[in-house]
């Protein structure tokens, strides 16, 4: 592959990755939650509200150790629950509590009701959007294969219209 590719593809992915980062950080601001713990937030929610940490981090991308670090504020705050599991004595199930889903909700209301949100693309086409889709697909499930995928893009959130 022809290395200007490569460049131009990392320093798209790179920008469009800030400009989202942007918004978080808005949302951060008026919920007093990081980026990382909203998604943690979102993580729980659309996978039956209870995971391990380890498969918090595999969804989300993180190092396990990374994932202990952005649990301690959201149980500080109420919003988690972390605890043995009882089936497994080594492992921990963290759940997302009432109050984390409240904030959540409020957290996905202002989504919804803002057009920039991850960023501006109001000017885009739904078949540019669906051919950026089917293209980040296939990088995806070259580099961390399908069922990943399945579980990234299947997530869906109660109460959201998707159309």
């Amino acid at each position: 592959m022809n290395f200007s590719y490569k460049q131009d593809l990392v320093l798209m992915v790179r920008s469009l990755y800030f400009c989202m980062e942007e918004q978080w950080a808005e949302l951060a601001r008026i919920y007093d939650i990081s980026p990382a713990q909203q998604h943690i937030l979102f993580i729980l929610t659309t996978n039956q509200k209870t995971l391990t940490p380890s498969e918090i981090s595999e969804i989300g991308y993180w190092h396990t150790s990374t994932v202990s670090r952005l649990l301690k504020p959201l149980k500080d705050k109420g919003f988690i629950t972390v605890n043995q599991d009882p089936k497994r004595n080594r492992y921990k199930q963290v759940t997302i509590t009432p109050t984390g889903e409240e904030i959540f909700q409020k957290i996905i209301k202002t989504i919804t009701t803002k057009d920039f949100f991850p960023f501006k693309m109001s000017f885009l086409t739904e078949q540019d959007l669906e051919n950026f889709l089917k293209v980040g697909q296939k990088i995806l499930d070259t580099n961390k294969g399908v069922s990943l995928r399945k579980k990234i893009f299947n997530a869906k959130i109660e109460g959201v219209n998707y159309t």
